[in-house]
């Protein structure tokens, strides 16, 4: 079982509300074999659903040995229990020939004792929203939770940080090599060439607002960096600033480290900053991405290196302090 502090329950990572519970069938293969399959958006009792499924299977003296899955996500709890019950179970998830997985389904992908992917099949990952489908600080703690629970999946960091940074309202389509990267078997014929915008569908475009956004093309190509990500920030906070990104160097002597950012607002109109922190020898110690509350003087960070998160409040005097590890 996964070590969650579920505050989940009021969020969802996709648009829709009052979704329809997804459909789950099971079918047979010949050697008696049970592959359930779940068809649409994740909603409240589909866990239930899947239960029983493996339920009757095991009365009647069969296993569910794998999930074909092929979902937009839906609701973020409900994606975290059917991610516990695939990973308490041992069971394969494949998805399949031009199926879709995407927010709350990647978790229940991820969580595969095995992972099957057609190269035609679209995974994808981005950050929470609430019931509206609108960025919050509520919000942004629930991408966090998911974040974490991805970590402990087994998910790399470099997926996990582009979970992280892409808004609700975008979607960072996997690669083959980025879903290889989490131990995933690629099944069926690569396509030779890369879908273009047309076909990729609106998630993946470049939408202005969007925080380190990648073209489409560029993320399949792979992984974004941290100086691609330093790089689209600046770009981003010049077009916020007259052209002139905004940045900041501080120095903490009692710390005996300095530090550099570059700092842009994100959809929600919160500040975010991407620093490096050298020590006196000018060496990186530490790089992170930190958003900010709406006063400014509270920050949640994700260490860029490490893929664990902090929380840190500022003092009257200006400096700040670590006040919680998440």
């Amino acid at each position: 079982m996964f070590s969650r502090k579920v505050s989940l329950a009021a969020f969802v990572i996709c648009a829709a509300t009052n979704a329809v519970a997804a459909e789950v069938k099971s079918s047979a293969l010949k050697d008696g074999r049970i592959v359930v399959s779940i068809f649409g958006e994740i909603a409240a009792g589909d866990t239930e659903a899947f239960n029983a499924a493996v339920k009757v299977a095991n009365d009647s003296g069969k296993l569910v040995t794998s999930i074909r899955l092929n979902s937009i996500g839906g609701n973020l709890v409900e994606g975290v229990r059917l991610a516990e019950a695939v990973r308490f179970g041992k069971i394969i998830t494949n998805v399949g020939q031009n199926a879709t997985c995407a927010s709350a389904c990647f978790l229940v992908f991820a969580a595969g004792e095995a992972k099957y992917a057609n190269y035609t099949a679209r995974i994808g990952v981005h950050g929470a929203s609430d019931k509206s489908g609108e960025e919050t600080v509520q919000s942004g703690a629930a991408t966090v939770s998911m974040a974490r629970v991805a970590k402990e999946l087994g998910v790399p960091p470099a997926i996990i940080g582009r979970m992280v940074v892409t808004p609700p309202s975008e979607m960072v389509w996997l690669s083959p090599t980025d879903l290889q990267s989490m131990g995933t078997t690629m099944v069926g014929k690569p396509a030779q060439l890369a879908a273009s915008s047309a076909t990729a569908g609106p998630a993946s475009q470049l939408q202005p607002g969007a925080p380190m956004q990648l073209p489409s093309a560029a993320k399949a190509a792979a992984p974004p960096t941290w100086e691609r990500m330093v790089d689209l920030a600046a770009t981003r906070s010049a077009e916020q600033n007259n052209g002139k990104p905004q940045t900041l160097r501080a120095c903490q002597p009692e710390f005996k480290s300095c530090y550099n950012a570059v700092i842009y607002k994100n959809s929600d109109g919160l500040d975010v900053a991407l620093k490096v922190v050298r020590d006196m020898n000018d060496k990186i110690v530490r790089r992170e991405a930190c958003t900010f509350n709406k006063s400014g003087d509270i920050r949640r960070c994700l260490d860029w290196d490490t893929n664990s998160f902090h929380r840190d409040m500022q003092a009257p005097s200006g400096a700040w302090t670590k006040i919680a590890d998440e």
